[in-house]
């Protein structure tokens, strides 16, 4: 009896599970299903199984990769795609080493993946009826899947242009998204700009700190009168809101907007791994036009520098130098609680005091979550008095090196909580920025474009020298040219512009 019961309810279960991937497949007119069934389908031929309870079985993995995507798409607007392979590398098992849930979602999927061998391969017997006639239709419309390939929608490309709900047909047509390119004007090129030609201050080359504090936004967007000391306050030269173009994550797209000046997002597809994709290919950075004028270049990272192949892309990028936390005497790499005094303090000893001026980009790590699930406002402005402390020494100790220095910290994007907080999503990519001369005065650029608020991360450079009293290079000039009407958030300039400005960046990029 109990044998019985057990079977009957397996087979409602499979009954249920076909009857909602085909209620899928109708919905979404995906015939795609098919690809992903065969190959298990063929594996639990033989084995004795009951036709639902085989049927049900080949599904499975077509319904985590649904899963995933429907996760995923969730999270930052985009669906599972097969170039997420760069973020499965050796990223996985950092990511799972720093947040628990990560880590649960792994263990649960390998514990997962065994039970479905086993259940699947389990059994002994011969072809069935229903696998003979089932398996060849199957093979049948996966070949006709294949040969469909050959043509494909091209919106899958513009994500965030033309959203897509996650499928099995959007995934398996990523893979022929090319290579990352421009789109720039099919009548020409932009004008030939050079981007190596900052004049630098009569008074002297200051040091440069690009200072990235992960996760963080002015405390007042959380809580109203929870203001900071120093980070983000009214004492800076210049400072306010700052439009990011990520959200809850991906850091690196922050660091390629300030770096090249460009929105990752102009490359193609959803620009979620330039890192990966364009090392090598861009020649024009704020390090490399800090180079021409004599400048050292570091980047100091708190994670291990093959996370998002960011050590490989900054060294093609023109720096010189690249600190890891194992490089830094910071531990092995692992760790996302490492506090930010202890990244400025470690940056402070690999500079040193020597005569040549330094360009340097350095990340903090202190506010990365997963934050409180129950107070995680609480748990942000614990954290964020912390970082407004290590900041305000950092600034102290900079001063006591008796250089001139300019400091731009910046927020580069949101906490994952903030969903819950702003209803309106347009205010998710909204951080802070503030810029800093120390021992010396600022500038204080008059013109009033650049006081527009708020500013486009991909315009902080080019403001935070003519703060520090550089002049632009020809390239700066034109992008200041082209947005001005619209530095608080270059997308609302149009697309004919943005394809201007793309058109000049692509003589430096290949």
């Amino acid at each position: 009896m109990r044998s019985l019961l057990r079977s009957g309810v397996s087979r409602v279960v499979a009954g249920v599970v076909i009857a909602g991937v085909a209620v899928y497949a109708v919905t979404y007119l995906d015939p795609f299903l098919a690809l992903f069934m065969v190959p298990f389908f063929a594996a639990g031929c033989a084995r004795g199984k009951h036709p639902l309870g085989l049927l049900a079985l080949s599904l499975v993995p077509a319904i985590a990769l649904l899963a995933a995507s429907a996760v995923k798409y969730e999270l930052i607007g985009v669906p599972l795609v097969t170039y997420d392979h760069y973020f499965l590398r050796r990223n996985l098992l950092m990511l799972a080493y720093n947040d628990w849930r990560v880590a649960g979602a792994l263990l649960t999927f390998v514990a997962g993946l065994l039970w479905y061998l086993k259940t699947l391969l389990a059994g002994r017997g011969v072809f069935s009826r229903f696998e003979k006639a089932t398996l060849p239709v199957l093979s049948v419309v996966a070949l006709a899947n294949v040969n469909s390939l050959q043509s494909w929608d091209s919106n899958i490309l513009n994500w965030e242009l033309v959203p897509k709900p996650p499928t099995l047909e959007t995934f398996a047509k990523s893979y022929q998204v090319p290579p990352p390119g421009l789109h720039v004007d099919p009548e020409g090129t932009g004008p030939l700009l050079k981007g190596d030609n900052l004049n630098a201050p009569a008074e002297g080359r200051p040091d440069i700190f690009f200072v990235l504090e992960e996760s963080t936004l002015p405390p007042e967007a959380l809580r109203p009168g929870a203001n900071s000391t120093v980070l983000f306050a009214h004492s800076a030269a210049r400072g306010g809101p700052l439009h990011v173009h990520t959200w809850a994550g991906g850091t690196w797209k922050t660091e390629f907007s300030v770096v090249a000046q460009m929105r990752p997002q102009e490359f193609g597809g959803d620009g979620e791994y330039v890192f990966h994709q364009l090392a090598g290919r861009v020649k024009r950075s704020i390090f490399t036009a800090l180079k021409s004028q004599g400048y050292r270049t570091v980047v100091v990272y708190p994670v291990p520098g093959y996370f998002l192949n960011a050590r490989t892309f900054y060294d093609s990028i023109g720096v010189d130098e690249f600190y890891d936390p194992a490089s830094l005497g910071l531990g092995s790499g692992w760790s996302w609680k490492t506090s930010d005094s202890a990244m400025y303090d470690a940056l402070l000893r690999k500079i040193g005091s020597t005569g040549e001026p330094v360009a340097v980009l350095i990340l903090t790590i202190n506010q990365h979550g997963p934050h409180d699930t129950t107070k995680p406002v609480d748990d942000y402005l614990a954290r964020f008095s912390d970082s407004d402390k290590a900041y305000g020494e950092f600034l102290k100790a900079l001063e006591q090196r008796g250089r001139r220095a300019g400091v731009a910290a910046f927020g580069d994007h949101q906490p994952e909580f903030t969903a819950k907080l702003f209803t309106d999503e347009s205010t998710w990519y909204a951080t802070g920025y503030d810029i800093r001369c120390v021992n010396f005065s600022c500038a204080s650029a008059s013109d009033a474009a650049y006081k527009a608020q708020p500013l486009d991360v991909t315009m902080l450079a080019p403001v935070a020298l003519q703060e520090f009293g550089f002049g632009l290079d020809d390239f700066s000039k034109y992008q200041h040219t082209l947005f001005q009407e619209c530095m608080g958030d270059i997308a609302g300039c149009g697309e004919s512009t943005q394809v201007k400005y793309n058109s000049a960046f692509a003589q430096f990029f290949e």
